[in-house]
């Protein structure tokens, strides 16, 4: 495989890998941030999210051959941080459902949307450059 000497060379898989660094990282910071001013904060998400962010970053700058795998190791940590983000959130979801406040909601459902939205983003389009070459 040929070695990557810039970020100028790289293709369309490459540029996606490093949008969803991006991305995945500002869902971390933005869960963090709402998540703690909710009092529904779990360490396991924004630690998925933030390892999600350096693998998916570390695939489309590291010129090596080793960082190959980390396009997919990337995808298994965002599906993590948003199911366990999920579980987490769910006496939330029940109490806004159903529209009765049983469950110990903590409370609006805005940033939840807000974070499973960015978090699904970065999923589909880091499960696209999986698809796609790292080099030309």
């Amino acid at each position: 495989m040929a070695q990557v000497k810039g970020i100028k060379i790289q293709t369309a898989g490459a540029w996606l890998s490093l949008v969803c660094g991006a991305l995945s990282l500002v869902t971390g910071i933005y869960y963090a941030v709402a998540a703690g001013a909710a009092n529904n904060f779990t360490a396991t998400v924004l630690a998925c999210f933030l390892l999600g962010a350096v693998c998916a970053l570390a695939y489309s700058l590291v010129p090596s051959d080793w960082a190959d795998i980390l396009n997919l190791v990337a995808v298994v940590f965002i599906v993590v941080a948003i199911l366990e983000f999920i579980v987490s959130s769910i006496a939330t979801l029940a109490d806004v459902l159903s529209g009765i406040t049983m469950f110990g909601s903590s409370g609006g459902i805005q940033y939840i949307a807000i974070t499973l939205v960015l978090g699904l983003i970065a999923l589909v389009v880091e499960l696209v450059s999986c698809f796609m070459k790292r080099t030309k």
